[in-house]
């Protein structure tokens, strides 16, 4: 009986700190809502600007996916909406306190010139859907001052849904948007990451993906 009071207790304390979670995620939502309407901006056109699909900010915004707008594409529309980018961030991600618990997570890669292993905060993955931790690995890309950090789910090795996905080309691991093609059936849409790499149509057999993105950062470097 102890035991499932424990079991009891723990879950009430669980639905409470994601009941606040939420509640901060959309007091964050409405005060975005508010700035793009005072300074009269199209969804469509910001989400271009921050580099994500047509529909990724009214995703964000009203069906409330992803839970948490990445720190990367947080600058970029504080930048964009003249704002503080602590303005746009969560209570419950400024109070991130040193106690809380970590895991950690290796380097896709593996190369020797990388770093193959990071600690990570749990704190950072609440309301991410994934099934295992051990699942979870990390990849790292440079763009002009940008560091980005991505996390990937690589037991999902085909495409689900349109999103951003990890693929590899002979173990050239590099970053795409991926959705259904517009003009050829049965075909996917891929657009890299980096420009350097060219859009490109492909059938879904022939792609070779090695995860699906969780979570993104980016650090500037100095």
């Amino acid at each position: 009986m102890k035991v499932l009071k424990d079991q009891n207790k723990r879950m009430i304390n669980t639905e409470e700190i994601n009941n606040n979670t939420n509640a901060d995620n959309d007091d964050i939502r409405d005060k975005i809502k508010k700035l793009i309407k005072k300074k009269n901006y199209n969804l469509r056109d910001l989400s271009r600007n921050i580099k994500k699909n047509d529909a990724y900010l009214q995703q964000y915004l009203y069906r409330g996916t992803p839970k948490v707008l990445p720190e990367e594409y947080r600058f970029m529309l504080a930048e964009i909406l003249d704002v503080d980018v602590n303005e746009l961030i969560p209570n419950w991600l400024k109070d991130l306190s040193s106690q809380e618990q970590f895991f950690i997570i290796k380097n896709i890669e593996n190369k020797i010139d990388n770093i193959n292993q990071i600690s990570f905060s749990k704190e950072l993955l609440i309301g991410l859907e994934f099934f295992n931790v051990e699942n979870l690995h990390y990849f790292q890309t440079s763009i002009s001052n940008n560091h980005i950090t991505t996390i990937v789910d690589i037991s999902i090795k085909k495409f689900i849904q349109p999103d951003i996905y990890l693929l590899n080309d002979k173990k050239n691991y590099f970053l795409a948007t991926i959705e259904l093609s517009k003009f050829s059936k049965g075909k996917l849409s891929v657009k890299p990451y980096l420009n350097n790499f060219s859009p490109f149509q492909i059938d879904s057999n022939f792609l070779n993906i090695s995860g699906k993105i969780l979570w993104q950062c980016s650090k500037i470097l100095k």
